[in-house]
């Protein structure tokens, strides 16, 4: 027999998260999900420790279920569903009554109470923070191991879906964009669809536009001729965008080259279908002339040199900075440059990622060390690195301030 229970009676304490079960977990999500997102009464269901149920019930089947109106919102300024960290403080709150007599609550009374909604938050959001002591435990089976990432790839998703607007699914935003035009003359205008985050997948963060991105368009916009330097003789100038989410870069960069009269070649590149969709859209929208590709930075294929790769806030696993390595080595040209900037996180799953780049490209500011037999070759490294501060009105909470990665083809040789 299915019970509805407050959150607050059935979540496991995450003091003690490395000694609960995958099956404990899996239940508690679900549990979640057939209490505030059922699209009707969940099937029937025992249960239990032992077995180690796949999750019956896809976020992307279920719908929002309406509640009382709520003062604020549970999400930060720019509307994006945030990574997921609790504090320490929040440890003692987030340890729930297991021993609680199962009772058969009206679900209804339970969705429209905000402290059972905001423990789940509060829970979900920890569970996510500290999923490290539960994914990776010595003496567990490797194929658990993997079930459980899959279990917490289905927390974050439950995570994305609370913070949704107070009575509906959060819906797709028109954003304009005015950014500066060099010393003077008529602004850079972009309009772009900030589509809601797929349920079904959230990885797909192209769908917003993050601060990063817009931070880089309105340099590029206001000193063109250094990000956008074109090399004598070049003509069409050839311009790749990797993980280019709803286009920004890649629309900024085709409305600027055109302003300036200069013949270009735009390719704007992402993974998922979702975001591609959205990018078409917005190429559409702002009657550009942006070409799209589908692009899988881990096995990418041969590719055309470009004479300027753009990347923003594209380093979101530790792998990324290896994978985008190697797809700027297979399409940078030799006296081309790799624009990159990330945000740099305080917290939360993606803190401290930009080592990863520093770890990636070697810092060619005063040279790197020549191998032996290398015989002089080039090398992909850092020329100049610059810390941008956070902007007034964008960007997330854990975001203290972005790093700016200009990257060239650099020739071996001894230190400096």
């Amino acid at each position: 027999m299915t019970y509805f229970r407050a959150p607050t009676s059935f979540l496991p304490p995450l003091s003690i998260l490395s000694t609960h079960t995958t099956a404990s977990i899996q239940d508690a999500l679900q549990d979640l999900k057939d209490l505030y997102f059922a699209t009707a009464l969940p099937p029937k269901r025992t249960l239990s420790i032992n077995a180690v149920p796949a999750l019956k019930q896809d976020i992307s089947d279920t719908v929002h279920v309406p509640r009382p109106k709520r003062t604020g919102r549970l999400n930060h300024s720019d509307g994006v569903p945030d990574s997921g960290y609790a504090s320490e403080d929040d440890e003692a709150e987030l340890d729930g009554d297991l021993e609680s007599d199962a009772e058969d609550l009206d679900p209804d009374v339970l969705r429209s109470n905000e402290l059972e909604r905001n423990f789940s938050i509060k829970w979900l959001t920890g569970l996510i923070k500290r999923s490290d002591t539960w994914t990776h435990v010595l003496d567990i089976a490797p194929e658990e191991d993997h079930i459980r990432l899959v279990v917490i790839e289905e927390a974050s998703k439950l995570l994305a879906r609370f913070s949704s607007d107070d009575e509906q699914q959060e819906d797709a935003l028109t954003r304009q964009f005015i950014f500066p035009f060099g010393t003077g003359g008529e602004p850079i205008m972009i309009e772009l669809n900030d589509a809601p985050l797929t349920a079904t997948d959230h990885t797909s963060v192209g769908l917003q536009s993050w601060a990063s991105a817009i931070i880089f368009a309105e340099r590029i916009c206001t000193n063109p001729a250094q990000y956008m330097s074109i090399p004598q003789g070049v003509t069409p100038l050839r311009v790749l965008e990797l993980g280019a989410g709803t286009g920004l870069l890649s629309i900024t960069a085709a409305r600027l080259l055109d302003r300036m009269g200069v013949d270009a070649t735009i390719m704007a590149t992402d993974y998922h279908s979702a975001v591609l969709d959205n990018l078409l859209q917005n190429v559409k929208t702002n009657n550009v002339s942006v070409q799209i590709e589908s692009l899988d930075w881990s096995k990418p294929p041969p590719l055309e040199p470009y004479d300027v790769i753009l990347g923003a806030d594209v380093v979101y696993h530790p792998e990324h900075a290896k994978w985008i390595k190697n797809c700027v080595e297979k399409a940078l040209k030799k006296g081309g440059v790799f624009w990159l900037i990330i945000a740099m996180r305080s917290s939360g799953r993606h803190e401290g990622l930009w080592e990863t780049v520093d770890d990636a490209f070697p810092d060619g500011r005063c040279g790197f060390p020549r191998n032996e037999g290398c015989g002089g070759e080039m090398k992909l490294a850092v020329l100049q690195k610059e810390d941008v501060g956070r902007r007034e009105g964008i960007g997330r909470a854990d975001e203290v301030r972005y790093r700016l990665f200009e990257i060239r083809w650099l020739p071996c040789c001894y230190c400096c």
